[in-house]
């Protein structure tokens, strides 16, 4: 399969200009699959929901004022869809209907890093005011929003 070099060019400026440059911002690191998982999987549960808080209430505002001028709602949940194409963190899907949102986030990182997801987006959503419904799984997070 050949790629054109108007394609692959735009498909590095799209990267670049909707998560590379708010991720260097915040000083993202990339590491392989088997090196995170490897990592959560050795972490201790307590410490990864205390991470997981602190990073809820300030790294997703930080990200989503740089890129959309804006906090709320819709802007976070831009910025997991974000997460899942451009970081790779997890499978991303949505559906709305008259009842409301709800997303889900499949990944393979196991357990801890569904608890650490739940505590992330409680967060990040709480500080706009919204409390979420979450479930998970050892390798999912299902998010709830009431309709509007």
């Amino acid at each position: 399969m050949q790629v054109s070099s108007n394609t692959l060019v735009n498909q590095i400026l799209t990267q670049f200009s909707e998560f590379e440059r708010f991720a260097k911002r915040i000083n993202t690191v990339k590491l392989s699959s088997f090196v995170f998982r490897g990592i959560l999987e050795a972490a201790d549960v307590d410490k990864i929901i205390e991470v997981a808080k602190t990073a809820g209430s300030s790294i997703p505002q930080a990200f989503v004022t740089a890129k959309n001028g804006r906090v709320d709602i819709d802007s976070l949940l831009d910025h997991l869809r974000t997460l899942s194409l451009y970081a790779h963190l997890y499978e991303y899907s949505e559906n709305v209907d008259s009842r409301g949102q709800v997303a889900t986030l499949v990944h393979d990182f196991g357990l801890n890093w569904s608890i650490f997801l739940v505590h992330y987006i409680t967060t990040m959503f709480e500080e706009v005011g919204v409390s979420p419904r979450l479930e998970m799984s050892d390798r999912s997070v299902i998010l709830s929003l009431p309709g509007k």
